[in-house]
């Protein structure tokens, strides 16, 4: 059985690997063709965002979708190729960069911001659908470089604001979704679920490995938090 210990060093062996690229490359999924800059989180490597992107495009249909933390927009992407009005912010500035590349590539009119969670998003923004796969692993590093935000979240800070300031931003009726995994602290997100008059509601489940040559499986899990 994996350790939480085994489980952050397989994650950190894995960001070693993207921050070995130099230069754009790509990968195909269901043939899609997503680019990937360097000092991004990467689906050529993790396997949660190619899942998310094939899953959460079913749950969003054609109404209006944000992604938190896109990366690539890989997620965002499928979204809008599937018909959704599609916007996307992430903290990271070669992420933004990167995604507004790929929907460029693909002909998707979205909105992409750059700033923390909420923050670049004009106050009368809403959505029926607000989505994040946010970093599972319960950070303890304030000054985590960039790259490795997209992995620990610090005391899952930006996580509590995720839940607490979503209605900010969500339709009437809007949903509000988090991809996460088994190796995430699930306890302590039903915890700020509870704190904010939420309850989780499973919506999907996937048991694949961590990265594409990992020996560690992971349960990639999609949740509605529900009032």
């Amino acid at each position: 059985m994996t350790t939480q210990k085994e489980w952050e060093q397989e994650v950190r062996d894995v960001f070693k690997k993207i921050k070995s690229h130099k230069q754009i490359y790509s990968i195909n999924v269901n043939g899609v063709e997503v680019h990937i800059f360097p000092n991004v989180f990467s689906p050529a490597y993790f396997t949660d965002s190619k899942w998310f992107a094939e899953t959460v495009l079913k749950i969003v249909g054609r109404h209006s979708f944000l992604e938190i933390g896109t990366g690539t927009g890989i997620v965002a992407l499928f979204a809008g190729l599937n018909g959704a009005q599609v916007s996307a912010t992430d903290i990271n500035p070669d992420a933004v960069e990167n995604a507004r590349y790929n929907f460029e590539k693909h002909g998707i009119d979205a909105k992409t911001y750059c700033g923390d969670m909420y923050e670049p998003l004009p106050k009368d923004t809403g959505f029926d659908c607000i989505f994040w796969n946010h970093p599972f692993n319960r950070g303890d590093d304030p000054d985590e470089e960039t790259l490795l935000k997209s992995g620990f979240d610090f005391q899952y800070a930006s996580l509590e604001k995720y839940i607490a300031d979503a209605h900010l931003h969500l339709n009437p009726s809007g949903r509000l979704l988090l991809g996460t995994g088994n190796f995430a602290l699930l306890s302590e997100i039903e915890q700020l679920a509870v704190k904010y008059d939420y309850r989780m509601k499973l919506l999907e489940k996937i048991k694949i490995p961590l990265a594409v040559d990992s020996f560690i499986e992971n349960d990639y899990r999609i949740y509605e938090f529900q009032k």
